[in-house]
């Protein structure tokens, strides 16, 4: 809903944005995270890089 229209509703309806507007809030959910000393070999986990040969 643009702004205009919002505005123009609350004229009409004699009213304010939040009595128009329904809002919530809720809690987050907590994100896993990975946590330890392990030891990530890089070059398993990055591709190799392209050669580009001539064609022929």
């Amino acid at each position: 809903m643009s702004l205009p229209v919002l505005a123009a509703l609350c004229d009409i309806f004699d009213c304010t944005p939040a009595d128009l507007i329904a809002t919530r809030a809720e809690n987050a959910t907590l994100r896993r995270v990975a946590t330890g000393d392990a030891v990530v070999d890089l070059s398993a986990v990055r591709p190799k890089r392209a050669r580009i040969r001539p064609e022929g």
